[in-house]
């Protein structure tokens, strides 16, 4: 089951393009990741996709079917978790995966064997009668995830699957996603970079429409974060702190120096594709030729795709 988009654009106001122009294939039984902050298409994105939002222009093919023209299939291979979660309050758990069965026609004598089956995996059992204004946020997202399979769909879209979820249930949601991915092309809409990087085996970075960049998650930590990061809060001059920047630069054209709130107090990062015994080492006998300096803190990690997502945008997540 592949997705195919070739020169995508989708504009609400025919000057700001919700899609700039966007091209991707993505392939069957995997987790493909779009990362970017709120705004920059991802939602528009899965609107199309879905059949939900007419195009402006471009290509959209998913499993063979156009979901503008042909809405029907693109229900019956499509299941979708949409960011609010959109259960029904005032019906039981087992009440809303019957509603949903019905809705997508899952065949009677089969029925109730899905809604067993999807209350199991989502550990909701004994909570089958309980009304969903009385589950927590935790319990409402794996009612939605498994509401979205109870049709056997090929292609599951998640849109931030654990917003607002406690860690407990963060990591019962991301089990449950690597496991549907050994029969399922799984599409993934996340603000939370560390979920990409646990479930993704490809991650496309967009912003403001515009595909950014596509690869697997180690390849973008490694070449756009280097192999590991030091970062070191020090409290030096204005003067010095241009003296250590040059002499660092030499051998880091990666580094940044960046003046915190506190008078005198710098944030010095730098990233490099050394060890990180070898990092330290050359960064404490560089700061050894400084009397006046003072070292605060000192940290020393490996990238993450926060990292890479603040390289190529050059801004942290909106709101």
């Amino acid at each position: 089951m592949v997705i195919i988009i070739e020169d995508l654009t989708q504009s609400y106001d025919g000057k700001r393009n919700a899609i700039d122009n966007l091209s991707l294939k993505i392939d069957q039984n995997q987790v493909f990741s779009f990362l970017g902050p709120n705004g920059s298409g991802k939602t528009t994105l899965i609107n199309i996709l879905c059949g939900l939002l007419k195009r402006n222009s471009g290509k959209v093919d998913v499993g063979g079917f156009d979901p503008e023209k042909e809405p029907n299939q693109i229900r019956k291979m499509v299941g979708l978790v949409p960011q609010e979660t959109a259960l029904y309050d005032y019906l039981t758990a087992k009440e809303n995966l019957e509603f949903h069965a019905r809705f997508y026609g899952v065949p009677r004598s089969n029925r109730n064997t899905r809604i067993d089956d999807a209350l199991e995996l989502a550990q909701l059992t004994d909570r089958a009668n309980d009304r969903v204004n009385t589950f927590s946020g935790g319990m409402k997202r794996r009612l939605a995830l498994v509401r979205a399979l109870i049709h056997d769909p090929n292609i599951l879209i998640l849109d931030e699957p654990t917003l607002g979820v406690d860690v407990q249930s963060r990591n019962e949601i991301w089990n449950r996603i690597n496991e549907l991915k050994q029969d399922k092309t799984i599409i993934l809409c996340t603000n939370y970079m560390d979920e990409a990087d646990r479930l993704a085996d490809q991650c496309a970075i967009i912003d403001h429409g515009k595909l950014i960049v596509l690869d697997r998650p180690e390849n973008l930590k490694i070449k756009y974060a280097g192999g590991v990061l030091l970062e070191a809060q020090i409290a030096v001059s204005k003067d010095m702190q241009n003296q250590l920047y040059n002499q660092l630069y030499e051998k880091y054209t990666s580094i940044k120096i960046t003046q915190l709130e506190i008078d005198d107090h710098y944030l010095v990062s730098l990233p490099a594709n050394v060890e990180a015994n070898q990092l330290l080492t050359e960064f404490s006998q560089t700061i050894q030729t400084f009397s006046d300096l003072s070292l605060i803190n000192l940290n020393v990690r490996t990238p993450t795709l926060d990292d890479v997502f603040l390289e190529l945008t050059g801004t942290k997540l909106r709101e």
